[in-house]
């Protein structure tokens, strides 16, 4: 049987699950700030407001739409048969990530692959 939850790791912020019916929207929604903060700072147009504004938004998102593991949803109903414990399929950088440190996260296809 296989998984019926995406699931997105926040470093320090838990394991949030989305069903996976619905895994190519949220993707594509996070992809939307992802893609801009990357697409700036590859041509390094990436100001602090900016990030700042964009940043924050990928957080919202996953609150706003996601189940935390552990508080909203039991363990047990995201874990695939193979699995003892979650694994997420994308695990995002911290919150509370600074804007020196998103200028080297940012480039390529930034935090969500496509």
């Amino acid at each position: 049987m296989s998984r019926e939850y995406l699931l997105i790791g926040i470093s320090g912020g838990g394991t949030w699950a989305f069903p996976v019916a619905n895994k190519a929207e949220i993707l594509d929604k996070i992809n939307e700030p992802d893609n801009e903060l990357a697409t700036l700072n590859e041509r390094g147009e990436l100001a602090e407001e900016k990030f700042n504004e964009l940043y924050p938004q990928i957080f919202e998102l996953i609150r706003s739409r996601g189940l935390l593991v552990g508080e909203d949803i039991e363990m047990d109903e995201v874990l695939d048969e193979e699995e003892v414990f979650p694994k997420p399929d994308l695990t995002l950088p911290p919150e509370d990530l600074s804007y020196e440190e998103a200028i080297l996260v940012f480039k390529g296809e930034g935090l969500v692959p496509g």
